[in-house]
């Protein structure tokens, strides 16, 4: 199988690491001042030289249209056109090729892992298993994010048997341990030290924890905040990506904010779950989320989930502010969400037949039952009014 080639317009200091990483992967990367090869994709980064940038991006898209990731720090280009994706600063490599798969799974092209003459050669791939990312972010603290995520990985567990992963990577903050207890482990924390080499399955699998009653297994960051800056991005994302290829989920527990390590979290995600209050000052925020993930390209994987959605502002009143229908509502409940808490148990386990704990099992279901697309929905309609004519004739 041919490998796509990739137009690399990316700093000095990055491009080595991205080009090894790029052809472990199965790409062919390009650099700007080689000629001859035809471009299947491209990566250029719009704050090192804008201008330059610029006039690449246009010439990439003068007769032909190659889908192109525009890489920026603050603020997106503004010529971006359809079928490129924008990507916010830091894109390590890891996120890079992910983009990159996508953009060629979008195509209708096979990734180049699928090529059976490339086993050999695709062996040491970092290419991002099968397990689907459920990324659960607020940009705002105190609206039950962790209860959300810590609820949503036993009810995935319970609802398909399968292994279910819940990763703490609200660095520095976190607390899902403290939701869901948990034999004690140490997390990230034990392998910053070391180098990536030793980043390992068999030392991921030596910090995780699984929880004795549910079977969700449960790795953390760590715990004392004193260490959270030895927790790289790098890191994260090794987790992330050995928590993909060994889990059929993978619930995410973000930090609430835009540091480098959550965004890196938000861009390979599946689906990002935002956690919203219905408090002016929580749906100001989530608007603006919402704004800048529409702008780097990942407006179309956000679900809002409205907690305490039965106090406060309407329901209707928040979707039309976020611009968003709302994916499901969790009624308010405290003293129970705290009871459960404080006894290291799952809302949902705890406290089975609550409203709340059904509310929790259909935000699971927004993953394991996904709703039908409308046409599909109207054909079932067609085919159900059959059947009922068919059975009374």
């Amino acid at each position: 199988m041919e490998r796509p080639n990739v137009l690399l317009a990316l700093p000095d200091g990055q491009l080595a690491a991205a080009e090894t990483a790029l052809r472990r992967a199965g790409f062919e990367p390009v650099r700007l001042d080689e000629s001859g090869p035809h471009v299947d994709l491209a990566a250029i980064d719009c704050d090192e030289q804008p201008e330059v940038a610029q006039q690449l991006h246009a010439s990439l898209h003068d007769g032909r249209s190659v889908p192109t990731i525009l890489i920026f720090g603050a603020e997106p280009p503004d010529y971006g056109t359809q079928g490129d994706e924008y990507a916010m600063k830091p894109c390590p490599p890891e996120a890079l090729i992910y983009r990159l798969q996508a953009m060629l799974i979008r195509s209708g092209r096979a990734l180049p892992g699928d090529a059976a003459g490339m086993g050999a050669e695709m062996s040491d791939t970092p290419m991002m298993g099968e397990g689907r990312v459920i990324s659960v972010f607020a940009p705002k603290g105190g609206v039950g994010k962790t209860t959300v995520a810590v609820n949503m990985a036993v009810a995935l567990r319970e609802q398909t048997r399968d292994r279910v992963l819940l990763f703490d990577a609200d660095v520095g903050v976190g607390n899902v341990t403290a939701v869901l207890e948990v034999p004690a482990k140490k997390g990230l924390i034990d392998l910053a030290d070391s180098p990536p080499s030793e980043w390992t399955d068999l030392a991921f699998e030596h910090i995780t924890a699984v929880h004795p009653d549910t079977g969700v297994r449960v790795l953390t960051w760590g715990s004392d905040p004193a260490d959270s800056e030895k927790v790289t991005v790098d890191l994260l994302l090794a987790a992330l990506r050995w928590g993909k290829a060994n889990h059929a989920y993978v619930v995410v527990d973000n930090h609430p904010g835009y540091d480098d390590r959550t965004m890196a979290m938000l861009t390979l995600a599946t689906e990002i779950f935002l956690v919203v209050t219905p408090e002016v000052g929580a749906i100001r925020n989530s608007a603006q989320f919402l704004a800048l993930a529409r702008e780097v390209g990942l407006g179309e994987i956000v679900r809002v989930v409205v907690n305490r959605a039965n106090h406060g502002i309407s329901v209707e009143n928040m979707s039309q502010s976020l611009g968003l229908p709302i994916a499901a509502t969790i009624v308010s409940n405290g003293p129970k969400a705290v009871m459960a808490a404080n006894e290291g148990q799952p809302v949902i386990r705890k406290f089975p037949k609550e409203k709340i704990a059904q509310d929790l099992h259909n935000v699971a279901r927004l993953v394991t039952q996904p709703p039908l697309p409308k046409e599909e929905r109207e054909t079932r309609r067609w085919w159900m009014r059959l059947g009922a004519r068919a059975s009374n004739a």
